[in-house]
Formats: structure tokens, sequence, C-alpha cells
């Protein structure tokens, strides 16, 4: 009796000791099974109305005015047409020659521009070639009916007219302008005008009470006077990255105008000034021609009517780029005198635990990047990782996954997937010898995950520095087909080697996601490209290094204790000033991002009865937009709203057919 209680309590103590050893080894690991939404989606609903209903209705229309001659009029009408296209408005664009002239009775996106921006920004050269070959010169007829419209009959047409040109002289007949405004139209100028003869016999409609005849081209930082950009009352910034070539001037002091932006020392940038029935809205610079100020482009359209509802994604997200990755070995004396730990005990004990803890107090979901190895490999064969790097791999993705994280792929090593000569930044890399070497490193990085996460799907990828080549693309794409999203970054460098992209599904499937911001540092030019991009994207995309804490260039010779600090300011304006903005990692982000790229909302306001009806096409549950107005919305039907500042609201469409009554 004895023997066999001895032998029952041995036989419990080596299962249990077993399920010790099993839980420590990779066998819990490959139990894990993948958390992510698969990339997938259910196919969009149709409108229950017929396409004939919806042809008698009046949705919006806008109307572009282009010097084709003119570079920085080709440059902002091509920021402009890219804002319009997210926003998802109808527009038609022409040269700013062409008026008065003979116009087709249809001109229902026979006009517009259509740039192929895939992937990778163009060079201006390339934008203003295809901006000149899209620009409606009046000499083809695309409709089989022609008709003769005056000026303003064909200006009637639109809700908005934009001039993107400094020289107004090139129109005809400005006056016809004052017709369309005063019948309740509005005129927007995104490039402030030169002080020529019309521009002085037109500036007092404008709002200018007096002007100096030379330009001051070097009028730097910002200030934002208004609500206009959601959350961003109050900023300001003395930033040259900020510069605009602006008129000096005084405004009127009427009631009919309001300031909205002014530069740092108080020159007025952007106003709007009422006339009639509608408004003149002025940008007194030059800086719409770049993409971080798409968002500023948004919000000016914003006021050029009573209410305006556009698709928004609603995302906010952070990555941590290089992590999990082999962790440096020895001491940082810098961090060394601040916490007395080598920089792995730093890693584990200090820098890792504050991520965590600001994640979970600020509502942020990780996606994280793996590297392998940091050798200068770039043939086959590749060496495998390190005993230590498996176990920091099983250690911190553990508790990745536990946190509601994501693991992807950032590279085998931390070599750009590009050919000689690709790279145009002195970053010291090794070029690829081919294709299939980059391929095979992938696959070697997937292999090292797999061997400690044997059922997680990996679906996306982050080119080390930010960089790759078309060939490495193709070798990402050809490595594994559950790669579904590339996380590059939103805009160029002066190099031309970033892949910088656009919010997009690319031709071959590959959503393209971009981060927008980057850095621990509360910096406020990282700031506005926020302001920016939540106000026109609804997207709040972040990513940070861990040994940036390590690199006094990129820390800005700052401590950790400060580095977080800063951090932590980022993500607690963002949770305070946009707590609409919904959590994720990239995975399920990408099914949202699909959403709204793919729909297509139909805006029919109805004044007189204080009614909007939003129309949906590729509808999918939810869709998210905004509405600026200031009014108050009284009921809905087929919608949620949620009020996000005194003129906006956040709505939810439930339906693809859903109405506001608004007062």
């Amino acid at each position: 009796m004895f023997l066999r209680r001895i032998i029952a309590i041995l036989i419990s103590i080596i299962v249990i000791a077993a399920g010790l050893q099993f839980l420590r080894s990779l066998g819990m690991f490959n139990l894990i099974k993948n958390v992510n939404a698969e990339i997938s989606l259910k196919p969009a609903k149709k409108l229950s109305i017929d396409n004939d209903e919806l042809k008698n209705k009046r949705f919006e229309k806008y109307l572009i005015l282009v010097d084709e001659h003119e570079e920085n009029s080709l440059n902002i009408a091509f920021q402009l047409q890219k804002t319009l296209d997210y926003l998802k408005k109808e527009y038609s664009i022409i040269d700013c020659t062409q008026l008065p002239m003979k116009f087709n009775d249809d001109n229902e996106n026979s006009n517009s521009i259509n740039l192929d921006n895939k992937s990778n920004d163009k060079s201006n050269e390339i934008k203003n070639k295809d901006i000149n070959n899209n620009i409606n010169k009046g000499e083809e007829n695309n409709s089989n009916k022609e008709v003769e419209l005056s000026s303003i009959e064909y200006l009637n047409n639109f809700d908005s007219v934009f001039i993107t040109f400094e020289r107004l002289n090139k129109i005809f007949n400005f006056k016809v302008f004052l017709d369309y405004v005063n019948n309740g139209g509005s005129l927007i100028l995104l490039e402030r005008p030169i002080v020529d003869k019309t521009f002085k016999e037109y500036a007092s409609y404008f709002g200018i009470k007096s002007f100096k005849d030379k330009l001051n081209d070097n009028v730097v930082g910002i200030k934002v006077l208004s609500d206009f950009m959601i959350g961003a009352k109050g900023f300001e910034t003395k930033s040259n990255e900020i510069r605009n070539s602006s008129i000096a001037l005084t405004l009127t002091d009427n009631n009919n105008l309001k300031i909205h932006l002014s530069s740092y020392l108080d020159i007025p940038i952007c106003w709007e000034y009422s006339y009639g029935k509608g408004k003149f809205l002025i940008f007194n610079g030059t800086a719409l021609n770049e993409k971080q100020n798409r968002g500023v482009i948004s919000c000016i359209l914003s006021l050029a009517k009573s209410d305006f509802i556009y698709p928004i994604a609603n995302i906010k997200m952070v990555h941590i780029d290089d992590f999990p990755s082999p962790i440096p070995q020895g001491i940082d004396e810098k961090i060394f005198d601040e916490f007395s730990r080598n920089i792995e005990q730093f890693y584990k004990e200090i820098w890792w635990p504050d991520m965590l803890n600001l994640s979970r107090k600020y509502d942020v979901k990780y996606s994280n990047f793996i590297i392998e190895n940091y050798n200068n490999i770039t043939k086959q064969p590749f060496e495998k990782a390190t005993s230590s790097t498996m176990k920091n791999l099983m250690l911190f993705g553990r508790e990745i996954l536990a946190n509601h994280g994501e693991i992807g792929l950032h590279g085998y090593n931390h070599q750009s997937l590009a050919l000689a000569g690709y790279v145009k930044q002195n970053l010291g890399y090794n070029p690829w010898d081919s294709l299939q070497d980059m391929k095979a490193s992938i696959e070697e990085l997937i292999r090292f995950i797999h061997s400690v996460f044997g059922h997680y799907k990996l679906q996306a990828y982050v080119p080390p520095s930010n960089i790759l080549s078309p060939e490495g693309r193709n070798a990402v794409k050809f490595a594994s087909n559950d790669i579904k999203i590339i996380a590059s970054v939103y805009l160029p460098n002066l190099e031309g080697d970033v892949y910088a992209q656009e919010f997009e599904v690319a031709d071959d499937g590959i959503i393209e996601f971009p981060r927008i911001t980057a850095g621990y540092q509360n910096n406020p030019m990282n700031m506005w490209m926020i302001y920016n991009a939540i106000n026109l994207y609804g997207i709040f995309a972040h990513f940070v290094h861990p040994d940036d804490v390590l690199d006094f260039k990129r820390n800005e010779n700052k401590s950790w204790t400060e580095l977080r600090e800063e951090f932590e300011e980022i993500l607690k304006e963002i949770s305070l000033k946009f707590s609409w903005l919904r959590s994720f990692t990239i995975s399920p982000a990408s099914i949202e991002l699909v959403k709204y790229l793919e729909c297509k909302p139909l805006i029919e306001y109805k004044l007189n009865e204080n009614k909007i009806n939003i129309y949906i096409e590729n509808f999918r549950e939810n869709i998210y937009c905004i509405l600026k107005t200031e009014k108050q919305i009284l009921n809905s039907a087929g919608c949620e709203y949620k009020k996000i500042q005194n003129n906006a609201y956040l709505l939810e469409i439930k339906e693809s057919f859903s109405s506001l009554e608004v007062k």
C-alpha cells in the first residue's frame, strides 16, 4: 500500500514536471493560434435605390482651375486631387484660360485627373506631365451632345471652385466669380495670388483691407486659431518646416470675416469671407503643394458648406520596428548611469514594461516587426538565429500576443531589399545579389518565427529603413502568400529611395498602409502631421524603435525617462482629443482601411428640409464618417452619431442608406 502511494506520488511529480517543461518548451508556442483577423472582407452591399433615381439627385461636385504653365499650380492641383479622392468627392479640372468656353453638358468624371500614383510618390516632373495630359482644354467632345453655356451657368453646376494658381490675370473675366459667390457658391484660392491688376481690383471682396505689393517669401510656422481642424485649435509652431510665400496684408474687421490660420508671427494665412449667399476662402501661402498639408485642404473645403460629410477609416495604431530582435550586448553609459543596468536588462526590465504600461493606459495595441539577425549577409546561405535571440522571441512574443499585439516581418537582417545602385542614402548597406536571395531571406525569417510560433499567420511586412525596391517588393510577395500588407512611410525623402505610399490597395492586391509619424519625441511637426492625417483620413499611424534610446541622433541626446514622458504626451493627447479613434493592430486595421477605401458615400444635402441623406455604394458594416456643421443633429436613421467637437460629429453608418435631421 505504501509502495503504491510512493509510485503514485512519483508519477504525479513526473507528469507535473513534464507539463511544466512543455510550457517552457516550444510546444507551448506552437499551440498559439493567430489572433489576427484574416485579411478578407464580406461582399459589399449594393444600394437599394436604382441608378436612375440616383441620377436625378443632386450630389456634390467641385471644379479645379489649373494653370498648366505654373509648376506650383500643378503640384497644388495634384494634392487637391488626391484629397478629393480620399474625401470621395466628384470633381472636374480645366485650364484657367478656358472660361468662358463651350462645355459638355455631361461633365461627370470625364474631366477629372486620374493620376497613376501606385506604391511610390512620383517626381514633380511626372506629376506635372500627367496633370497636363489630363486637363480638359475644351478641345475634345466626350459627350454626344454639346451645349453652349455661359461661364456663370457652368460654374453654378459646382458647389465650390478651386483656384490653384497665383496669377488671377489669367482669368478672362474674374467678375463672373463674384456673381457665382453671390448666388451661393464658394470660391477657394489655394495659392496666394500675385499682386497683379486683377488682385488689386478684387482684393476687398476677399476681405483684404490693405496689402503690400512685394511678397514675403519667408513666412514660417503656423498657428491654428479656430476649430476648423478637429483637435488642433491652439496649436502653434515656429518651425521653418512649414514655410510659405505670402502677401503682407491686413484684413477687414467685420463679422463677415473669420481667420483660421496665421503664421507664427501672425500674418493671416487662411480665412473665410462671406459675400452674398456664398463665401470666399483664401489660403495666403504656397505650402499646400506638400503632401503633409492635405488635411488643411480637407478642412478648408469643409468650410465651404454649412454641412459637410466625408468618410474616414477611424484607426489608431502604433508600430514597433526591430522588435523582437537581437538585443545589443554590453553597457550603454547613459542607460547605466540612469538605471544601473546593461542594455539587455534595460530592455527587459525597464523599456518593455514601460511600453506595456503605456499601451494599457492609453488603449494602444502594438504591431511588432521582427529582425532575426543584424549581420550584413545578402547572399545565401543565411546564418540561423542564436539561442539567445530565439529566447527573446519566445519571451517578448508571448507578452506581445498576451497584450493583444501583433507580430509581423521586418527582415532576416536590416539590409534593405534592393539591388546595387538603388539605395541613395549613405546607410552602409550591402546590395543584394538577386531577387532569389531576397526571397530566401524572407523565407528564413518566416522559418525562424514559425519555429517558435508554428501556427501564427504573418500578414504584414515593414521594409528596413523604409526602403524597398521593385525587385524587393516582388521578393516579399513571392516569399509567402500570407503577406497581404506592406507598411512603409507616408512622405518621400530627398534622395528618392524611400518607399513612400498612399493608402490604397495595389493592383497586385497588396494593401499599402503607410505610417504617418515616428519617434518618441513630442515635437511640433509630428503633431502637425498627426492633425492633418486624422482630419483627412481618420488615421493615427505611428512607429518607434527600441534602439532609438541608444542613438543620440535619433533620441536628440535625451534619456529614456525624457523620451518616455514625451511619448506619453503624444498618446495622452491622442486619447484626450481623439478618444473616438479605434485601436487596432495592422491586420484588422487593414480590413477597416479597405472598407474605407472601397466605399463611396453620396451625400444629398436637403437644406430646405433640414435633412441630409447618405447613400453608400460598396457598403460594409460599419462605415465611419465625419460631419462638419454648426448645427445640431436632432434625429438619425440608419446611423449613430457622437459629438466630437463643437462643430463636428462622428457618424457610424449602419445601413447603405441613412439620414440625419439637423437644425
